[in-house]
Order: C-alpha cells, then structure tokens, then sequence
C-alpha cells in the first residue's frame, strides 16, 4: 500500500535531492527519519544530516535502525544513533542500499600480527572519500604505523586508478 508523503517530511527533503523512503519515528526525538538519494535525515536528539559516505554502518532490528557514522568524537568514539521506527515500510531496505552502494572498495591491511587498519573508499558527491581506520589498539599516531598505512593507501589507490 502506498502512503502519501507528509508535508512535514517533504519540508525535510532540500531542493536538489529526492525522497527515497521516510518513517515515522518514536521516542524523545520524534518526527520523521528519511532517506534521500544523497543523506539521511534523523531527528537525534536535534534534526541531523549525514551525507551516505559517512554512514559507516546501518543495521535494523527490534523496531529500531542502528547507524554509525564513519567519524569519530574528539574522544575516539563513534557517533551512534538508534532510532525507533513507527511503520518503517521500505526505509530499512533503502539505508541498507545506499550505504552499500556508496562503498567502492574495502581493504583490510595488516600492519603489526593480526592487527592492521580498514581502508575504505565512499562515493561522496562528484568525488571519492578515503578512509583509514586502525584496528583498536594500535596507535594511528605511531608515526612508523601512520606510514604504513599511508603506503598502503597509495598502493590500493595505484592498483585501482583512483
């Protein structure tokens, strides 16, 4: 069954980008969570906006969506959301296939033993977006690791032209 779009979900969705899916939410927050072809719109604890290359992780379950964002805070933790969905339709389908489909490559490098770093790289506008994260316990600024890594990154980035 199709459902008619809320103005108030429409007023989210910026000039410039097309509603994909929306969801009604619960909770403190309230409102809408809507995917777009290029964000995700959460209304955690204030209105937020994530471009999809910085989703690094959406996981649904439990009547509730789960996303990560690919940075980190000032104390090297993740940004994480969990936002109940009222009657989530397609909306979890959708996160998943952005988030997926933004992702063009996802290297796993060991540097010391088992331990090494990710290296991502996400469509992100007209461009492509890097990413090196180091698995927990080594030091990203070890500056014999950082090069490491950063020799790394040059060889897949020169082994995949990009």
């Amino acid at each position: 069954m199709l459902r008619r779009t809320p103005a108030e979900v429409r007023a989210l969705v910026p000039r410039g980008e097309r509603l994909l899916s929306w969801s009604r939410t619960f909770g403190a927050a309230g409102g809408y969570a809507v995917a777009t072809d290029t964000a995700l719109y959460l209304p955690v604890p204030e209105p937020l906006r994530l471009p999809w290359d910085l989703v690094a992780k959406a996981t649904w379950g439990d009547d509730a969506v789960l996303v990560v964002e690919g940075r980190v805070d000032p104390r090297g933790r993740d940004h994480v959301w969990r936002v109940r969905l009222d009657d989530p339709g397609a909306f979890p389908t959708v996160v998943y296939e952005r988030v997926t489909s933004s992702v063009v490559v996802s290297e796993r490098v060991a540097l010391e033993g088992d331990d090494g770093v990710r290296i991502v790289a996400r469509r992100s506008g007209d461009g492509v977006r890097w990413t090196v994260t180091f698995d927990p316990g080594l030091d990203p600024n070890d500056p014999d690791l950082r090069r490491r890594a950063d020799e790394a990154l040059a060889e897949l980035r020169s082994t995949l032209g990009i």
